[in-house]
């Protein structure tokens, strides 16, 4: 039916939807004038790695004296680097309003001005070629998008900020450097243990996780040697995966750092697995290798502490890597129960953003109860309930089927100690620096001045780190860093240093620096699963909405012709 009434009603019809995209965008108009001069963003990632962490508001509220910043940004820079721009000015914005007007920023677009150009490059900021469009072609030009920080004449510099992610790690380290100085951080040696200054032995040292710890100075200290092998300023110790038997003397140095109210971390492998050729021909089939217990000397003073690591091998037969091995002299990438993974992470500082470790030939662990009553313990890894333990001899061939065994998990691979400590030299005889043994003063007699007193107990709130492995953090497994997975050892190393040097800054902003995202599968459909459930699931949910929405519109033009 049609007519005058039909008319009308088109007309308002018509009227409303002009009216209604007219309100539309006088209301954008007036958000984006609002946004001006109001700015608030809405973070809804998981680790917040959009929003200035407390940690770092806190450190620069701290900060003993003025630090200046100087953000070199041109003007003409596109997409996606105008947004990194402007996520930049932002971040700094939130930086000088935590400080309480101690850091002090502003923004310099250099342009073609010759003495602002000196001034970028005087703040360690050069000019940087970026990609551009222009006049419909794509071109490289040259721009500005870094920040200098400037304080008690010192200064240093994010010269080229290409992404927002994991700027606030590097902003909160500088500004933590430059006004509060490094922590130090020293790895034993002597022992055939791992060290990121050189090569470890047959696992290639620590040298790939060197370049992460730029936060804090590192030495080597040879626990055996020398009157006072650990300098006073040193604030954590690590021993990482000793293959010798440690020398009487170097467990008195590690038990007396730790009595001193100082952090201490040891890397133990429970068994070594090798070849049992001595000295191999390069390039011929050295064969299945051999595990045997790896005798570190270190079992009485970790069980006085509280604790066993076992002379076992962890196996798997979920959450299984690729693990590189060697066969007839050539190295492959192969998947096999040795390379156990585990995403069972005990929360604590020193497992801050772990979500899975990967354990290559590692061991397992026991606490021995009724040891440190005055200390807290906390397990901060575990094995999958379905994982399993092989003791005793120990043959690795790659090429081999594996039988899961009967003992079975879960089992304990690492532990966090903090509080009150005893010494393992109370009451008996220590070694001096000769490694010769001296009956201690008595306790209730007058020593002479100057006389060494072994510390009885801790004084302080000491630290202790024991994980049953070493490989994990090794430079042979961080050959597959690259691989998602294996990142989050990293990840989980990095915690620890944390932890032990007690910064509870820098730990929350690696978390959100190292967004990896790892699939923790436990059957093998899974990931083919998830991979055709995205290639053609995901396509088929917008073909079964765009159905449902047709059906309905259909539906309802037919109940208006009613």
């Amino acid at each position: 039916m049609s007519g005058p009434g039909k008319k009308v009603d088109k007309v308002k019809t018509g009227a409303n939807a002009v009216g209604f995209v007219a309100a539309a965008i006088v209301a954008l108009i007036a958000i984006n004038l609002i946004s001006t001069r109001a700015y608030k963003r809405v973070d809804f990632t998981q680790d917040r790695i959009y929003t200035l962490s407390k940690g770092s508001k806190e450190l620069v509220a701290k900060l003993p004296d003025r630090m200046t910043v100087k953000a070199f940004i041109s003007s003409d820079l596109q997409p996606p680097f105008s947004q990194t721009a402007q996520y930049v000015r932002d971040m700094l914005n939130e930086y000088a309003e935590a400080s309480g007007g101690k850091l002090k920023w502003e923004a310099i677009d250099p342009g073609s001005d010759t003495k602002l150009e000196e001034e970028a490059q005087k703040f360690k900021v050069p000019k940087m070629r970026r990609g551009r469009i222009s006049s419909n072609k794509v071109e490289i030009g040259s721009s500005y998008l870094g920040v200098a920080f400037q304080y008690g004449g010192n200064i240093e510099s994010i010269p080229e900020i290409n992404a927002p992610e994991g700027l606030e790690y590097q902003v909160t380290t500088i500004i933590k450097k430059l006004a509060f100085g490094k922590r130090k951080i020293a790895f034993a040696t002597g022992e055939g243990e791992l060290s990121p200054f050189g090569d470890g032995g047959p696992h290639g040292g620590m040298q790939a996780v060197r370049p992460l710890l730029e936060d804090y100075e590192l030495v080597n200290v040879n626990l055996g040697q020398g009157e006072k092998p650990i300098a006073d300023d040193v604030d954590a110790l690590i021993v990482a995966g000793p293959k010798q038997p440690l020398s009487d003397r170097a467990k008195f140095v590690i038990d007396q750092f730790l009595m001193k109210g100082k952090a201490v971390a040891l890397l133990v492998d429970g068994m070594v697995v090798e070849s049992p050729q001595k000295m191999p021909i390069p390039g011929a089939d050295q064969g299945p290798k051999i595990g045997r217990k790896n005798d570190t000397g270190l079992d009485e003073l970790l069980e006085h502490y509280g604790f066993k690591v076992r002379d076992d091998i962890l196996m798997n037969q979920e959450l299984i890597f690729p693990g590189i091995v060697m066969v007839q002299g050539q190295m492959f990438g192969a998947h096999h129960p040795v390379f156990a993974g585990t995403n069972k992470i005990g929360k604590h500082p020193a497992t801050t953003g772990v979500q899975l470790v990967i354990f290559p030939f590692g061991s397992t662990m026991e606490q021995v109860k009724g040891k440190q009553a005055g200390a807290t313990v906390t397990e901060l890894l575990t094995s999958l309930p379905s994982s399993w333990r092989q003791s005793g001899f120990f043959l690795f061939d790659p090429m081999a089927k594996v039988k899961p065994g009967e003992d079975k998990g879960p089992f304990p691979l690492a532990f966090a100690v903090e509080g009150k400590l005893t010494s393992f030299y109370a009451g008996k005889p220590y070694p001096n620096e000769k490694g010769e043994k001296v009956t201690p003063p008595d306790a209730n007699s007058s020593s002479a001045p100057g006389t060494f007193v072994p510390l009885a107990e801790s004084q302080g709130t000491p630290r202790l780190v024991i994980v049953a492995d070493s490989d994990f953090v090794a430079d042979e497994t961080m050959r597959l860093a690259r691989m998602a997975p294996y990142g989050e050892n990293i990840r989980f190393f990095l915690s620890i240093v944390d932890y032990l040097s007690a910064d509870t800054t820098i730990a929350p902003l690696r978390a959100k620096a190292l967004q990896s995202r790892p699939l923790a599968v436990e059957k093998e459909w899974v990931p083919t699963a998830v991979k055709y459930g995205n290639i053609v699931g995901v396509p088929l949910l917008f073909v079964l909405f765009g159905l449902v929405r047709w059906r309905v519109r259909r539906a309802r033009r037919l109940a208006a012709k009613l």
